[in-house]
């Protein structure tokens, strides 16, 4: 991933806030597809032993509908949360404990790296099922039509053809039959 220079933020820099307002390029990640620019707003809160991270983000993500594969834009409005400790200031966790630590995160160092924040946020407000409408009707599980624009669709082919798993547990009740 490539270092964004406004997201790297130098701790001796300020005192107690600091804000930072930026629009980072859709090209600034390669995990996920971004279709527009990303406004980045983050406040970061110096306390005696942590740095508090709140902010937020928006942008447009391009997935694909899990049913049709159709190309989808999904509008993300994501929120940074994160609170930065020195390593030996982590409260032990126990197990069962770490539910409430989930962003409760390791300071090591002067310089603060917010890309992996502001990435987080985006990916957590992507849905995991991404459908390019409610009703998407998919596509025909014999020939692979487009099932929203041939509603009417009547595959030829209906029989499915088994895979080996499918195939022996077939001959597998076949045999248990007789």
């Amino acid at each position: 991933m490539a270092k964004i220079h406004e997201l790297i933020v130098d701790l001796n820099s300020f005192e107690f806030k600091k804000t930072i307002d930026l629009v980072l390029d859709p090209g600034f990640t390669d995990e996920i597809k971004l279709l527009s620019n990303v406004d980045v707003h983050i406040e970061l809160y110096k306390d005696k032993d942590s740095i508090i991270v709140t902010g937020s983000v928006k942008t447009v993500v391009e997935d694909r509908c899990a049913r049709c594969l159709k190309v989808v834009s999904i509008p993300v409005e994501g929120t940074v949360e994160a609170t930065y400790v020195q390593r030996d200031s982590l409260p032990l966790v126990r197990e069962g404990a770490g539910d409430d630590l989930e962003n409760l995160l390791p300071l090591e160092g002067d310089l603060l790296d917010l890309s992996d924040r502001v990435i987080e946020a985006i990916i957590v407000e992507v849905p995991q099922k991404v459908l390019c409408k409610k009703d998407c009707a998919g596509l025909c599980p014999f020939c692979g039509a487009d099932l929203n624009e041939e509603p009417n669709h009547s595959c030829q082919k209906k029989e499915e053809m088994p895979d080996g798993w499918h195939k022996a547990i077939a001959e597998l009740k076949g045999k248990l039959k007789s």
